[in-house]
């Protein structure tokens, strides 16, 4: 064993710290009980409440992109002034990151009326800006019907 040195080699007691969440060994330079890891994840996994802020609906190129259908341009316009990131509206919309992607380099085009849908309501755009057809298909409400009574009358 000409090259490798092991603690019990070298005569000392060195204890091996592990990770207290998924039990991998800790650096010895690591004076937490969670490895880096684990650390990350616990702080993005922090709850955070993911929205379009209200005052980007008002911004006048906002208006023209969704105006003229340009979906790639509000995805990129709504992203930079919402200061949100692609993994963020991906969380949103429900759309892959490497379509979001394509949509706002133009590599590709957003033509599907389910996806145009799912993409608006995810970015929850106010319903003055899109119209009523590219909105989720809601449950029809009878209006003036009187409730049905299956099983008669509640005592």
């Amino acid at each position: 064993m000409s090259g490798l040195r092991t603690a019990e080699g070298l005569g000392t007691t060195a204890r091996t710290r592990r990770c207290k969440e998924c039990d991998c060994q800790l650096s010895r330079y690591n004076q937490e009980v969670y490895c880096s890891s684990c650390l990350r994840g616990r702080h993005a996994t922090a709850p955070v409440t993911l929205r379009v802020p209200e005052q980007v609906w008002d911004v006048p190129e906002v208006r023209l992109a969704l105006a003229e259908r340009d979906f790639g341009r509000l995805c990129t316009l709504v992203r930079t002034l919402g200061h949100l990131r692609q993994d963020d509206m991906v969380t949103l919309t429900g759309l892959s990151q490497s379509f979001l992607s394509m949509l706002e380099t133009g590599a590709r085009r957003l033509t599907n009326i389910d996806r145009i849908v799912q993409l608006l309501a995810g970015l929850k755009v106010p319903l003055e800006l899109t119209g009523p057809i590219l909105r989720p298909a809601e449950p029809p409400q009878l209006v003036g019907a009187a409730p049905a009574r299956l099983l008669g009358p509640v005592t």
